[in-house]
């Protein structure tokens, strides 16, 4: 899958207009294959709750595919361990779909990053299910493709605002770059 992802992966570090010695937080970070594009000025935190996929990581670390200084964690993205306001920016692809409490993860992501720092979600998403999104539902979670979020409604409940969105992943219709603004 992770090809047809590739879009969205190299795309959603480009809003953070990063500067030297940014400190960046990527949730559900997985094989790493979003880690390549990110510069070698910043400092990354890269978590995911599966430890077979920081393997993968890590192993791309020990290539030398990664320019940055990348810190590889397993952790649970419901309860980040992590002080309050510690990235100045945090990107989330195809994650919140696959977790649990997408808004209890997404409050998490908003409690480690600091005041006015900028949130990049990337997912396939549509404002709604529809008829057959909803028959799909059951099995797309059954297939590890997780639940229909909606993103704009769970962006909307945790305060964030909404900067810019965009299509991404050509082979996927549904898929989205929302950059997203803490207050």
């Amino acid at each position: 899958m992770a090809p047809s992802f590739a879009d969205g992966h190299s795309k959603m570090y480009k809003p953070l207009n990063l500067k030297s010695g940014d400190h960046i937080l990527e949730v559900g970070v997985g094989t790493g294959i979003s880690l390549t594009n990110i510069p070698d000025f910043v400092k990354v935190d890269a978590i995911d709750y599966s430890e077979p996929m920081l393997v993968k990581a890590r192993k791309r670390q020990e290539k030398g595919e990664y320019a940055a200084k990348i810190n590889f964690q397993q952790m649970d993205a419901h309860v980040l361990e992590f002080d309050n306001n510690q990235f100045d920016h945090s990107v989330v692809a195809h994650t919140l779909a696959v977790v649990a409490e997408p808004e209890v993860v997404l409050r998490e992501i908003m409690r480690v990053t600091k005041s006015s720092g900028l949130i990049v979600i990337v997912n396939h998403y549509k404002d709604k299910k529809g008829i057959i999104g909803t028959i799909w539902n059951p099995f797309r979670k059954l297939l590890g493709l997780g639940k229909h979020v909606n993103f704009k409604q769970l962006i909307e409940n945790c305060g964030l605002k909404i900067l810019s969105e965009e299509r991404v992943n050509r082979f996927t219709t549904h898929s989205r770059m929302l950059v997203c603004q803490i207050p």
